[in-house]
């Protein structure tokens, strides 16, 4: 990393340092720098200042708008290979690539002699040792270690049951391509005027966002008796 700036060099500097002294009064997860922590802080409060010019998604950082944008607009691809014709959107998947050619595999698993380039290959290596199967057949519930088994399953077993289109920003399956984008409207576009929780201080300007947050109330006790500690 080079910059013309101290102010972006001491920025990047501290992403490599363990210290994170920029904590969430949310949910106390912490950050090494506060405009991470910024970022982080809308997720919880469904704000997504970064509104796309192009079409009417909004995103919670900079990143995101710059990777949709180059996605499903721009179609450019700036960060390419040395070794081949490899191109592609983010830094991230180009590090990846690179370690095919060099062969490298810094993420092993401290159980038995499998090693991967990335991290990901290695979280769900390492259920082969845990035995955990975090993906369940809505149809079945049948369970599995990984999504892509789990699809496949699915497509086998439930043939036209299955919804084909998935929505990018939850776990949302639907069948028909013209729903997905009633999907999206009605539960993750952006909405000006904030939801107001009514059970806390807390206010959303994503529905989905405010839904999820409710679920958090579902257990509360909020009618208290005032002559005994019973609560309802």
């Amino acid at each position: 990393f080079t910059s013309l700036r101290i102010s972006n060099l001491n920025h990047h500097v501290k992403t490599h340092s363990d210290e994170k002294h920029h904590v969430c009064h949310l949910c106390l997860k912490a950050f090494n720098t506060a405009t991470v922590l910024h970022n982080h802080l809308n997720t919880h409060t469904g704000t997504r200042p970064y509104k796309c010019g192009d079409c009417d998604m909004a995103f919670v950082t900079s990143g995101e708008l710059s990777r949709h944008r180059r996605y499903k607009h721009t179609l450019e691809k700036p960060f390419k290979c040395s070794v081949c014709k490899y191109s592609c959107v983010e830094a991230s998947k180009m590090k990846r690539h690179t370690r095919s050619h060099t062969g490298e595999r810094p993420y092993a698993c401290d159980l038995c002699s499998y090693a991967s380039k990335d991290a990901y290959k290695l979280k769900r290596h390492m259920r082969t040792h845990s035995g955990e199967k975090p993906y369940e057949c809505y149809v079945c519930q049948a369970k599995f270690s990984q999504n892509g088994t789990m699809k496949i399953h699915m497509l086998q077993k439930h043939g036209e049951n299955v919804p084909k289109y998935q929505c990018p920003h939850c776990s949302t399956f639907i069948s028909r391509k013209s729903d997905l984008g009633t999907h999206l409207r009605n539960l993750h576009s952006y909405m000006a005027v904030a939801i107001k929780c009514s059970y806390c201080e807390a206010a959303f300007h994503e529905r989905y966002a405010f839904i999820q947050h409710k679920k958090t109330h579902r257990n509360e006790k909020r009618l208290k008796c005032d002559q005994c500690s019973y609560a309802c």
